[in-house]
């Protein structure tokens, strides 16, 4: 109940002297404590990938969105590279954008044989994500030629995951910094130029896990340590822990991820690092693992020989079948993750459905759009024809901010919790259909709408646009608002509402 509300319904009850005393004070302190309660966001923007912010949702939805595949920009058909490469990591590094991926066997072509050669760490760059060149780097020997883009090997190798450090007080010779499964855990290696590289330290920073898939490492910037997301194991099913670390050298003891709202489900790769666009938000993109009984499903996927071959060596190779999922987390440990799949594995066509599917490469770039006068968009890479090979590299590409969206088909609204901000205008990033359109009302936190900005007020938008600035009757100054507990509503008609952001 607001306090004007309260104070008519006091005038005419005329109720006793204390009880209007007590009554006021208890309002006054419930109103309070929703004020100390609002959460400051800042001129941080805000992803709709959980319900961090959401009081109601009233006929809209929390929907998921999926990528576009695009061209294949790499074909793994050289020698060392096998029909087993993987674990893509890419990130840009000044005009260069460098992918490091392991170059492995699963199994011979036909699937007659199990692949016993060493697994190595490759090294390919490009200018604009979607033409890549792999230099003869003349580094590591293969068949007798150091003709190759080899950038390490060592024993137990299975996986190598490089990152550019930006912690400005990392140690000479340590602006590059990587992990990798090897004897006894994960070890952590150093580089001063991304392609010479050496152990950090003369044993593993992490002994309690599995490492078996690709493993990653990061510093953040604004919690000031390094974190580490690994696989490991929990009753029998494949999980992920994470630890971190202040030097890259002790790091804390491992703790499983929690996911309040999911089901214990089998999760290989992890790819979390922070989105660059909202940096203490966390992005993750597991590959979720299930292995299906034999049955007439399985029977009628492709190649059904094939498989049946791997299925000598162990059942799981011809059982088992992958996809991707998409989750989010604020504090690193807890995390919002989708039950549907980010990424499927598609028609089914010659070489796909099998264990391998829908591996997503580690870290988002941004690239140009196709069409020169549309937006930047995200792009990320997916391995196709696992086991057979050669394995072919394919982009993919997503919307900014665009993995989750709050989503009105027919007419629907919903009110966020009480906020601060800081800021001059809001923007939103949201898509609209030709008929459909976004309202936006600010309210006290309370819910009663501020004057200026009611529903009323709110000039309609509709279009599709990473950025459009929020008015009402043309004026979108909100500045006088700036750090007081407030509300968003937003009533929209067949839109998707992808982020929002107070800006300056």
């Amino acid at each position: 109940m607001h306090l004007p509300t309260l104070q008519t319904f006091i005038r005419r009850i005329r109720p006793e002297p204390l009880i209007v005393l007590a009554w006021s004070l208890a309002c006054a302190a419930a109103l309070l404590a929703d004020e100390q309660g609002a959460i400051d966001v800042g001129d941080r923007r805000e992803l709709f990938v959980d319900r961090f912010l959401l009081d109601r949702l009233d006929g809209v939805e929390q929907r998921l969105h999926s990528a576009t595949p695009r061209e294949v920009v790499m074909v793994c058909d050289a020698a060392w590279e096998g029909s087993g490469c993987g674990y893509e990591t890419v990130f840009r590094d000044g005009p260069l954008i460098r992918m490091y991926y392991i170059a492995a066997d699963l199994t011979s072509a036909d699937g007659t044989k199990l692949a016993s050669r060493p697994i190595f760490a490759c090294y390919a760059e490009s200018r604009d994500g979607v033409h890549w060149v792999k230099p003869d780097l003349g580094l590591f020997e293969y068949d007798g030629s150091r003709h190759n883009n080899i950038v390490w090997s060592a024993p137990s190798l299975d996986n190598f995951t490089p990152m550019k450090d930006p912690n400005l007080d990392c140690r000479p010779g340590e602006q590059y910094k990587a992990v990798s499964s090897g004897p006894g855990g994960l070890w952590a290696y150093k580089s001063d130029d991304g392609l010479h590289w050496s152990p950090l330290a003369d044993q593993p920073i992490v002994t309690k896990g599995a490492f078996d898939t690709q493993n990653n490492a990061f510093w953040d910037p604004l919690r000031r340590h390094y974190w580490c997301y690994f696989r490991d194991f929990h009753n029998g099913i494949r999980d992920i822990r994470v630890s971190t670390s202040p030097d890259f050298r002790t790091w804390t003891e491992p703790v499983l991820l929690r996911y309040p709202d999911a089901s214990d489900e089998a999760l290989y790769t992890n790819q979390i690092l922070p989105y660059h666009r909202a940096p203490h938000l966390f992005i993750g993109f597991p590959t979720r693992y299930v292995e299906r009984p034999w049955g007439p499903s399985m029977n009628a996927l492709p190649d059904r020989e094939h498989r049946q071959r791997r299925m000598k060596f162990h059942p799981r190779y011809g059982t088992a079948v992958t996809d991707g999922l998409f989750m989010s987390s604020r504090d690193g440990r807890t995390f919002n993750r989708f039950e549907e799949a980010f990424l499927r594995p598609g028609l089914e066509r010659r070489d796909n459905w099998v264990y391998g599917d829908c591996y997503q490469s580690l870290g988002l770039l941004e690239t140009p759009a196709g069409d020169p006068t549309a937006p930047s968009e995200l792009t990320f890479y997916v391995g196709e024809n696992h086991w057979k090979g050669p394995k072919q590299l394919r982009r993919y590409t997503l919307r900014m901010d665009g993995f989750a969206s709050l989503s009105a088909r027919g007419r629907g609204e919903f009110l966020t919790k009480p906020l601060t901000f800081r800021g001059k205008e809001l923007a939103l990033n949201f898509s609209s259909s030709a008929a459909g359109h976004v309202r936006v009302e600010l309210q006290d936190c309370g819910g009663r709408p501020l004057p200026g900005f009611e529903l009323a007020d709110s000039d309609e938008l509709f279009g599709d646009t990473l950025e459009r600035v929020v008015t009402w009757r043309n004026r979108a100054d909100v500045s006088a608002l700036a750090g007081r507990p407030i509300r968003v509503r937003m009533a929209m008609r067949d839109a998707d509402v992808y982020s929002l952001r107070f800006q300056p």
